[in-house]
């Protein structure tokens, strides 16, 4: 897999390792239907605009992979009221780019799938994102592992090795 669409990968590898293991106590307040299919059209607008499709060059800070999350979390957090319009720009001979008819194909299916895994996108922390830095100490961060425990990346601090393995597949 070339180096370029790994971070969308891991972005979407995440949200299947996520459906496997979050556990839900109930949906969160719902948006407005009207607000819920302003803020959908919003976010795939703003993808839309700033995407460009990715090619063999070195991509080291490209922004790319930061509108993919914010739409996807934006997206998500309007909920199902959003179905509609990701419809719509799912469609072949919609006006929107292809790479945006393929991300919102996607997102329609996780929309559409368990509620825990739209919680747990949803809950996301857009300022958090991209706050690793090259020397210094990683992020706390959790992630439930398949039969459902929790685990801190801080419960590792001071062992030699922390290794993360996302698996990303296509459902």
């Amino acid at each position: 897999m070339p180096r370029q669409p790994v971070r969308a990968a891991l972005v979407l590898g995440l949200l299947s390792l996520l459906s496997a293991s979050a556990r839900v106590k109930g949906e969160e307040d719902k948006p407005e239907p009207a607000a819920a299919e302003k803020t959908a059209r919003e976010a795939l607008t703003r993808l839309d605009k700033g995407w460009k499709p990715y090619d063999n060059k070195p991509n080291l800070g490209d922004p790319r992979w930061k509108r993919l999350m914010e739409a996807l979390v934006r997206v998500v957090r309007a909920g199902p009221p959003a179905v509609p319009v990701l419809e719509a720009a799912a469609k072949k001979g919609s006006p929107w780019s292809p790479s945006t008819r393929a991300f919102a194909a996607k997102v329609l299916q996780l929309v559409r799938g368990p509620a825990a895994v739209r919680k747990a996108v949803a809950e996301y922390d857009l300022a958090k994102m991209d706050t690793a830095r090259q020397g210094k100490l990683a992020p706390d961060f959790v992630l439930p592992d398949a039969g459902g425990e929790s685990y801190h990346l801080s419960r590792f601090r001071g062992k030699k090795v922390v290794v993360l393995t996302f698996v990303v597949a296509d459902t």
